[in-house]
């Protein structure tokens, strides 16, 4: 696996993540006080984590009070082309898959309403917790010529319920992540092709 191009880290809760031929340089993220805060089948195997999705990034988890942001590489644009889950000793992953130019940032905190942009409409997801994702450097699917993976994911691991579909709004990208209580997580980018990788820490 290839090294993070330029990303600028605003901080150092995050750090390190390793692919299948190479580890990839850091990308760290920095933990900051928490912001004010459709239903599809269930999964199929193509959206079990692929092995290279798999490897320990070995990065400390944040509390789950905290909320973790990274800057997305100047000029980036891209689309996120595929969601998928898997379980791991330790804890549940979640793999959001990009496609385009650049590199993505991201900001990623726990939400006590899960609330859609820019429409203002609450969200139904499953699960007494729920995990806010926004993946920074985006676009529309018109405009990057990728096509926007369209599904919610329901895993049944336990801890981890429910992943809804991304979606993108003014160069961001949003999506929740249903857990069945408040749980320390990481964040981290990997390339090859380009992800942003959210571990929630698991019993």
């Amino acid at each position: 696996m290839t090294g993070t191009a330029a990303v600028l880290a605003l901080g150092t809760a995050l750090a390190g993540c390793a692919g299948q031929a190479e580890p990839a340089a850091p990308v760290t993220g920095q933990a900051t006080s928490p912001a004010p805060a459709p239903t599809t089948p269930a999964p199929s195997p193509d959206n079990t984590a692929a092995p290279d999705d798999d490897d320990e990034v070995g990065t400390d988890f944040s509390a789950p009070g905290d909320q973790l942001t990274a800057e997305p590489a100047p000029d980036s644009f891209l689309t996120v082309v595929d969601v998928r889950t898997g379980e791991h000793d330790g804890y549940d992953r979640v793999v959001y898959e990009l496609a385009g130019e650049g590199l993505p940032g991201w900001r990623v905190g726990y939400v006590d309403e899960a609330v859609e942009d820019p429409s203002g409409e609450v969200v139904d997801v499953d699960g007494d917790a729920t995990l806010e994702v926004w993946v920074t450097g985006t676009g529309y699917p018109t405009d990057t010529g990728h096509e926007e993976f369209a599904d919610d994911l329901r895993p049944g691991t336990g801890d981890l319920e429910h992943v809804t579909r991304p979606l993108t709004f003014e160069g961001m990208t949003q999506s929740f992540v249903g857990l069945d209580e408040q749980r320390p997580f990481r964040v981290t980018l990997l390339e090859d092709p380009v992800r942003v990788v959210v571990d929630v820490q698991d019993d």
